[in-house]
């Protein structure tokens, strides 16, 4: 009896094993917790498990190598744009192009037009060099006096309820710029801030200025470093009273002696004079001829049409979007997956994005989409339908456009900066996110073996413990990335 015992329990763990075989793809470490190393790390720098979700799993399995908490929903940051990408690509297609025309008051027989009239078609990027082919566009027409200005049509998109200071009250960010039907480079202004050796004095620098928009320069030499810039230096943005009025960004504060030079930029949230600043300066560049200002209308139609204006492709705005992590364009394609001729919304965006990742296979459950851009503290995702969709952007007829407009580590984009050791260096596409509380990574990754993994990595944590999360990313992407050992 004692031996058939023995036998019947060798026969179930072998049935066992033949299942756990058959069950996992050979070659793979099976714990779904951490390897002991990452545990032991998170331990050392005091990060809680709780407050982190990560999914490793190698793009040809069914089966995770490290899972923990992906049913957890999270705060995702800026991997909020991959829902954005992939949503507008599949739904608009990659050829998709927005739309600015531009009306005459009158005719233009003589080179000459009271006023332009501009609809604004919501283009994600009508960039410095964009605006420039409009107005050479205008000016082969034969036009080459505006004598009162320009008309513009801002009704296509819904007016912004939040203004761009309400998420961290630093309205002046360029991250925070909000939707518009019509905006010129993202209201952006360049500059570089240099110490002047010869007066122990401050200098502002810039390759142009839009007309209208003038820098007062308050700083004083003070100690410190670069580093020390963004916390010394005060940027305000006033109203001169004057017709056209002037923009005035004003700087005060301490700039740090030993900095001999600082890159930076600011967007100006008077998005009508912003436009009217660049434009008028462009046109006048051309050798065209402006005067009067800008106002706002709703343009009727019986206007003399004179140019459709067409954005770049839906393609060749994706690595903008995604290496950049650039929030306009990702509100501005938001708003536009949920439109119809007569209406947009964030309500309407909202319902189409569920209802195209549905249709592809990926279940959105009870994940909230606020803007677009990952700008919120709304925004609510679980990391498993974060994982479900880069699944299917790997198996996507799009995929390559995605995949390719994704930050390549050490290399570029968001990441040009981080994961630039031989070992990690070109090895994983991946979208950053990142807000005061959030810590997120998710992409491909490519192992030493040359197994392709997709990872989600999100870290939430509110409280008031600043968490430093930086060394644990380092360990587990390099965890991830020598994978020879465990390959049989």
């Amino acid at each position: 009896m004692q031996i058939i015992s023995i036998k019947k329990k060798y026969l179930a763990a072998t049935v066992l094993l033949f299942i756990f075989l058959v069950s996992f793809p050979p070659g793979y470490l099976q714990a779904k917790d951490l390897p002991e190393s990452l545990s032991l790390m998170l331990e050392q720098e005091g990060i809680p498990l709780s407050t982190l979700s990560l999914i490793v799993q190698p793009v040809d399995s069914t089966s995770s190598i490290i899972r923990v908490n992906p049913k957890k929903y999270r705060n995702p940051g800026s991997l909020a744009k991959l829902f954005t990408a992939f949503v507008a690509i599949d739904k608009l297609g990659p050829e998709s192009q927005w739309e600015t025309v531009i009306y005459a008051s009158d005719p233009i027989d003589d080179g000459i037009v009271e006023q332009l009239l501009i609809e604004g078609g919501g283009d994600p990027f009508l960039t410095n060099e964009q605006l420039l082919k409009l107005i050479k566009d205008l000016r082969k027409l034969g036009l080459h006096t505006i004598s009162n200005g320009l008309l513009i049509d801002q009704s296509l998109f819904p007016k912004a309820n939040n203004t761009p200071g309400d998420f961290d009250d630093d309205p002046l960010r360029p991250y925070n710029v909000m939707h518009a039907s019509l905006m010129a480079n993202f209201n952006t202004i360049d500059f570089t801030v240099k110490k002047n050796i010869k007066n122990d004095g401050v200098n502002i620098e810039y390759d142009f200025l839009p007309n209208g928009i003038i820098f007062s320069n308050n700083l004083k030499m003070g100690k410190g470093s670069c580093n020390d810039f963004r916390d010394n230096v005060i940027f305000k943005q006033l109203i001169q009273d004057s017709y056209p009025p002037n923009v005035v960004i004003e700087l005060n504060g301490i700039y740090p002696q030993n900095c001999d030079q600082y890159k930076h930029d600011i967007a100006v949230t008077e998005t009508n004079h912003y436009f009217f600043g660049l434009f008028s300066y462009l046109w006048q560049q051309s050798g065209g001829i402006i005067n009067g200002y800008i106002n706002e209308i709703d343009i009727k139609k019986n206007a003399t049409e004179l140019l459709q204006f067409k954005s770049i492709k839906l393609s060749e705005l994706a690595p903008h979007l995604l290496k950049n992590s650039n929030n306009f364009i990702a509100r501005q394609l938001f708003l536009t997956i949920g439109g119809s001729k007569t209406n947009y919304s964030l309500r309407a965006a909202r319902k189409t994005m569920k209802k195209v990742l549905k249709r592809n296979g990926v279940n959105s459950r009870k994940n909230f989409y606020d803007n677009g851009s990952g700008l919120s503290r709304l925004t609510s995702i679980r990391p498993d339908t974060l994982f479900d969709l880069l699944q299917t952007i790997y198996q996507h007829s799009a995929s390559s456009i995605i995949m390719s407009s994704l930050p390549i580590s050490g290399i570029d984009g968001t990441l040009s900066n981080r994961f630039k050791s031989p070992m990690l260096r070109e090895r994983m596409r991946l979208k950053t996110g990142t807000l005061d509380g959030v810590r997120a990574l998710a992409g491909y990754v490519t192992g030493l073996s040359g197994q392709e993994y997709i990872v989600v990595y999100i870290h939430n944590d509110l409280s008031e413990v600043s968490y430093q999360t930086k060394k644990f990313e380092n360990a587990l992407f390099e965890w991830i990335v020598d994978d020879k050992d465990r390959m049989l």
